[in-house]
């Protein structure tokens, strides 16, 4: 058993959730104080390692550590900074200076694909340089595309959002004799777990008509016949789809009808707007009324429709990535088995993997299967009670004290 302290980041694209395994973790270390003496987060991800910029997370009241279990964003700031393969590089040094100057001998990641190749490098390079630090990754996406774990905290909330969010649209379209063609866009780059969500708002109302994932080719004579069908019939229609969706050579729809050049860090290209591309050809080849929807940032980020199932896991993760490193669980991910157990997975095989929707689940490619929604209903339970001070949410506030 190591005796040092211990370091938590957070990394790539928040959710919901991923500070209640932020609370879950330091709940959890601080009743270890014997073997790991201080607790420190490091801003902005893997980059408050490299300009040594960590706060001391044992100087934040037990307060505001209570709040993190309904506070939206990664408090400690995140990060999408991508840590070159080779080992030479400077930046590993300074990482390296930055554990040895604070004895560092636990490395908390907690993060999604991307985040997962980033503990992986971190602990081969630890093992290269034969410095003992514990590194473990604890998993975090609304995609839910990480592999081999069942499904990733973070994703239960977003598609707890978005089924309501569908409900209620389908509530306003339904107040008028002739209503419209509503397409609703749903992130969801190269896995339509997302977008399959929206398929929860049919369990209590109608939900969406059409439903499209990025795992099966989209055709655009057929999506038009779809909602010709659909209106004559209903004088109305709910479409969601995913933000990937491509055509059958796998070129994205957004990019056979509207050119976007621009990559993220990663050098993935950036997606947004298939939904307004497709109300466009809705207008200029039905000319039915139309109207598109990009909920967009509020699918990761809105905590006070946050499933409570979610907010436990999250915080169960956070814990148990604590047991499992206090003996001596290295170069791993915690995550949830299908049977509901908690169980540890190698990070190599997780990082930059993409777990796909599977294809039995989608039903003539615009549907999805009641084998979906029976996997789906536990991850959306309960209701996540939050405070608030003249009608506004209270969220949790750090006062982040530097350990410099």
């Amino acid at each position: 058993m190591l005796k040092g302290s211990c370091v938590i980041l957070q990394s790539g694209g928040p959710t919901c959730v991923i500070n209640s395994s932020l609370a879950g973790l330091i709940k959890e270390v601080k009743k270890h104080q014997d073997v790991i003496l201080s607790i420190y987060g490091s801003l902005f991800g893997i980059d408050g390692m490299i300009n040594d910029n960590l706060i001391d997370l044992n100087a934040e009241d037990d307060k505001q550590i209570e709040r993190l279990y309904l506070t939206p964003g990664a408090i400690l700031g995140t990060t999408r900074h991508i840590l070159s393969s080779n080992f030479d590089d400077v930046e590993y040094h300074k990482i390296k200076q930055t554990l040895q100057k604070y004895n560092i001998r636990y490395f908390f990641i907690i993060g999604g694909n991307d985040s997962m190749d980033t503990a992986s490098k971190m602990s081969k390079y630890l093992q290269k340089e034969k410095y003992d630090c514990i590194v473990l990754g604890i998993p975090k996406t609304i995609d839910n595309d990480l592999d081999i774990i069942d499904h990733a905290p973070g994703y239960g909330s977003a598609i707890k959002y978005i089924s309501n969010t569908l409900s209620e649209i389908e509530y306003d379209t339904s107040s008028y004799d002739r209503g419209r063609v509503t397409i609703v866009e749903i992130m969801g780059r190269d896995a339509g777990w997302l977008t399959a969500g929206s398929k929860l708002a049919s369990l209590k109302y109608h939900g969406p008509d059409l439903i499209y994932l990025p795992e099966v080719s989209f055709d655009m004579d057929k999506f038009l016949k779809d909602v010709i069908k659909i209106y004559q019939k209903k004088k109305k229609v709910l479409v969601a789809v995913s933000e990937g969706i491509v055509d059958s050579e796998g070129k994205y729809i957004l990019n056979s009808y509207k050119y976007l050049n621009t990559n993220d860090v990663f050098g993935h290209q950036q997606l947004g707007g298939v939904g307004s591309v497709l109300a466009n050809i809705v207008k200029e080849k039905l000319d039915y009324p139309v109207r598109s929807i990009e909920l967009n940032l509020m699918q990761r980020c809105s905590a006070l429709l946050a499933s409570k199932q979610d907010v436990l896991e999250a915080c169960n993760l956070g814990k148990y990535a604590v047991e499992m490193a206090l003996i001596g669980t290295s170069g791993c991910l915690v995550g949830y088995n299908s049977q509901g157990n908690l169980f540890t997975v190698e990070l190599d095989r997780v990082a930059n993997a993409v777990k796909k929707f599977p294809i039995s689940w989608i039903i003539n490619g615009n549907n999805i299967s009641k084998e979906y929604i029976k996997y789906a209903k536990p991850l959306i339970k309960g209701k996540n009670c939050y405070k608030e001070t003249d009608g506004i949410a209270r969220f949790a506030k750090f006062k982040k004290i530097s350990v410099k």
